[in-house]
């Protein structure tokens, strides 16, 4: 049985796009709510611990958890933040798999593969190049 893990280059790509809209929708909130300063500093303390707690708090949390082991008879997601979820799929029960993959993924780790199986779907998200090309390959085979 293999274990593949997320790429942590995917986590610091999301990290630095959570930052950056967090200080986009701060400076546009401060422009339209300078008449209201105490509307405008709620909702800009809001916006200010939602970016906070996703990118620092919830987001390595997740990434740490998140593993996926892979065997010639089944593939087993394991994930979550607070609760812990573990997710099987049979390998002879999957219907048909659908792959996608960034134009930059090398860079930026955002490579997925949709395992779909009779009466649902197992997303396999966050792999490294390596990793995707190679699930992908024993899955075709």
């Amino acid at each position: 049985m293999k274990k593949y893990e997320a790429d942590m280059t995917c986590l610091n790509m999301l990290r630095i796009i959570i930052l950056a809209a967090t200080v986009v929708l701060i400076a546009v909130s401060a422009y339209f709510l300078a008449p209201f300063p105490v509307i405008l500093i709620i909702v800009c303390s809001v916006f200010f611990v939602a970016g906070f707690f996703t990118s620092l708090i919830y987001f390595p949390m997740y990434f740490k958890r998140l593993k996926y082991f892979v065997s010639d008879e089944k593939i087993i997601k394991i994930s979550g933040f607070y609760f812990i979820k573990k997710q099987s799929v049979r390998i002879n029960k999957i219907q048909f798999i659908s792959e996608i993959s960034t134009p930059f993924s090398r860079l930026t780790g955002l490579n997925f593969v949709f395992l779909y199986a009779y009466g649902g779907m197992l997303p396999v998200m966050f792999l490294s190049d390596h990793d995707f090309a190679e699930i992908t390959y024993n899955l075709k085979v």
